[in-house]
């Protein structure tokens, strides 16, 4: 498996509470360039989620929420925030941190010991090979964790998701339909 987000710095872990020890800010080389930083979400982030919500295309928003939102309410990012329920990473752009341009969650399901991906990157962002590093930054982060498989869901049109999820080595696990299920045994 190859993974496209080499890492050029790691600084102390951060560990969510019964989650996974994720070490952060992360700075990742892209494949088509430029350079980006990632780090743990905080609930005063909303505003600058907020704003990358508003740069992406109605379409974006769609594929990754599955229904027309034009930004995520108050009480839904706080309860992305909340480590009790998984983890929300932002990225900002190399040289200006607090420009969001892309939100990853590994959020933990019903199911003990298997989390579920998403992942939103802003348009001007979207085929850099970004929303692959995130996939692979999040499988790298999972590994040795605990964590015995990751999940995700995509619509059948978004074919970058279904690209990312193929490329970390997540195999289709549901029959053809609007919604495409994907699955990552890691254990």
């Amino acid at each position: 498996m190859n993974h496209t987000s080499p890492i050029l710095e790691r600084v102390p872990a951060v560990k969510s509470a019964d989650g996974p020890v994720i070490h952060l800010p992360r700075l990742t080389r892209l494949p088509a360039g430029g350079l980006t930083v990632t780090r743990m979400a905080r609930a005063e982030d909303y505003r600058a989620v907020q704003g990358m919500h508003a740069r992406c295309s109605a379409a974006s928003r769609a594929i990754r929420y599955f229904a027309a939102t034009d930004r995520l309410s108050r009480c839904d990012w706080n309860s992305l925030c909340d480590r009790a329920k998984g983890v929300t990473l932002l990225t900002a752009p190399g040289g200006d941190i607090r420009k969001v341009i892309a939100m990853t969650n590994i959020l933990r399901t019903r199911d003990a010991g298997v989390v579920e991906l998403a992942v939103l990157v802003e348009d001007a962002w979207q085929s850099r090979g970004l929303g692959s590093a995130l996939a692979s930054f999040a499988l790298e982060s999972l590994q040795g964790q605990g964590v015995r498989a990751l999940t995700a869901s995509v619509l059948a049109g978004n074919g970058r998701a279904v690209r990312m999820l193929r490329g970390i080595g997540a195999v289709r696990c549901s029959q053809p339909g609007a919604e495409v299920d994907f699955r990552l045994d890691l254990g």
